[in-house]
């Protein structure tokens, strides 16, 4: 009887618990509408406001006095910057010279603004970060004091606050901006992901060719954390420009290995002749197991008679990436006679590794082959 009324207790406790959450998920959806519907309100409301700034007789300096008073009382407030935004977005795509007129006014504001944002929490600080990273021309010029405030913002700053102005000043194109906000991170150890900061430095709205020049010249007092993505910036979008200036860096042993696993990189994309015998000998006696399977890859861009030696004998490698790496390499230009000749080999390493990349391009073609046909029949 005792073990019934428990169960019955359970079941009932069960249902309650059911009931409870099926009222707090009505009254979560009730919110998010109803705020949903404040904010569209909301934005209607500041775009009928900049729709009146920009079509303003020009020469009312008490209304343009007005409006700015408006925005230092409203959008301290992250919730209304986000609303702002919004409605700046409007103007931004429908009426672009309107925009432009607008936000040039107003640079001394969006200032005030920054000055504002700097004494607030971090995540507050994030918002106007990527307020100015989608609006970059609110900064008026790539290197003025919104832009020192934006680099100020990085003291005592998340990752994410980080990210966010080193977006908006990549967006600004501030190639100061950007060299010392990257100087507080590597003093400070305030390190991002290598990949996230390569992204960033890519998005760089300026002259790239300047940044590169800027970072790579400090190249001896970056940490690893940004040398690798700076070099992995300079690989993205240069062409061959820096051969001879990485060529040394890549022959120094008292250079990490990850530094110089980013520079054979760059070599792999950028074909130097005079960096193939270093390749060869990474493979042959690496000094890091991570070089020889980088190199393994690069020397696809260099054919010769000594690579190709090089890279059967990498195929005894007790490492699967370098026997992967060299394998594929083989496939990709080696003469039928060097892939009978591993084929026929008695070692189960070298067979193995080829046959299996053989069959993996094979597949691949079959694929692409299927896809032109599907291709053709929809056509």
């Amino acid at each position: 009887m005792v073990s019934d009324l428990r169960v019955y207790v359970l079941i009932g406790l069960f249902i309650m618990v059911c009931i409870s959450l099926m009222i707090f998920n009505f009254v979560i959806i009730r919110y998010s509408r109803g705020k949903n519907t404040v904010s569209k309100g909301k934005v209607k409301r500041w775009k009928a406001v900049l729709r009146n700034q920009t079509t303003m007789i020009h020469g009312v300096e008490a209304s343009v006095s007005k409006h700015e008073k408006l925005l230092l009382k409203k959008l301290p407030n992250a919730e209304n910057l986000l609303v702002y935004s919004q409605a700046l977005q409007y103007l931004k795509n429908d009426f672009p010279e309107a925009y432009d007129d607008y936000v040039h006014k107003r640079h001394a504001t969006f200032q005030k603004l920054a000055r504002i944002y700097s004494r607030k929490p971090r995540i507050e600080r994030t918002c106007y970060a990527d307020f100015v990273y989608t609006f970059p021309q609110v900064a008026g010029d790539t290197y003025g004091q919104l832009v020192e405030i934006l680099i100020s913002y990085m003291d005592d700053s998340s990752i994410y606050c980080r990210a966010n102005v080193l977006s908006a000043l990549c967006s600004i194109g501030s190639v100061q901006g950007v060299v010392n906000a990257l100087r507080i991170m590597n003093e400070q150890s305030l390190f991002m992901h290598k990949n996230l900061l390569t992204r960033e430095l890519l998005r760089f709205k300026g002259d790239k060719e300047v940044l590169a020049r800027y970072l790579w010249n400090e190249r001896r007092q970056w940490h690893d954390n940004i040398l690798v993505p700076v070099i992995q910036f300079i690989t993205q979008f240069t062409e061959c420009q820096y051969r001879e200036v990485l060529f040394p860096v890549l022959q120094d042993a008292s250079v990490s290995a990850e530094v110089r696993n980013a520079i054979i990189r760059y070599y792999g994309k950028h074909k130097y002749e005079p960096v193939r015998p270093i390749l060869i000998d990474f493979i042959v006696n690496p000094p890091d197991i991570n070089l020889a399977i980088r190199a393994a890859i690069a020397l696809s861009l260099y054919p010769a008679a000594d690579t190709v030696t090089a890279l059967k004998n990498a195929l005894l490698s007790p490492n699967w990436h370098v026997r992967y790496n060299a394998s594929s390499t083989l496939v990709e230009w080696g003469e039928k006679a060097d892939l009978l000749e591993v084929l026929q080999s008695e070692s189960i390493y070298k067979k193995e590794i080829v046959e299996y990349m053989l069959d993996l391009e094979s597949a691949l073609q079959n694929v692409n082959l299927q896809k032109e046909r599907e291709g053709e029949d929809v056509i």
